[in-house]
């Protein structure tokens, strides 16, 4: 697996929640956006609860639209480590365009599919400095 793959994966999944927030997308993209997880996929967001897949499921549909002018930018991603399986990454997620800025430090792991495509396993994210 090599850091393109990761790179082109959480510019595609932040592009897509960027539209999901937004609004630019249907309330039926939900299925899109969550087969980019994996079944055990588990996070702990920058206000430290965890959430597992099923969770983020109702998070994201009760979040559809609710965010318009929202844009998320990505920055400083590197590999930190590949797996037998995956990968591990971190980068610096910037949301602007609804007031004051906000940003995340953000150490995601991947998983491979049989078929060689990533999918997110884990996600920790901390607040930081814009």
């Amino acid at each position: 697996m090599t850091t393109p793959d990761a790179v082109h994966e959480v510019h595609v999944l932040h592009d897509m929640l960027e539209d999901w927030f937004n609004g630019r997308v249907p309330a039926e993209a939900l299925g899109s956006l969550l087969e980019r997880f994996s079944d055990d996929f588990h996070m702990v967001g920058i206000r430290g609860i965890r959430l597992n897949k099923a969770a983020l499921s109702m998070f994201f549909t009760g979040a559809h639209g609710s965010r318009p002018g929202l844009r998320i930018g990505i920055d400083a991603l590197t590999l930190v480590a590949p797996t037998h399986d995956g990968l591990v990454v971190r980068y610096r997620e910037i949301h602007d365009g609804m007031g004051a800025a906000s940003a995340r430090e953000a150490l995601a792991i991947f998983m491979r599919t049989e078929e060689g495509a990533l999918r997110w396993l884990a996600l920790q994210e901390t607040p930081a400095e814009v």
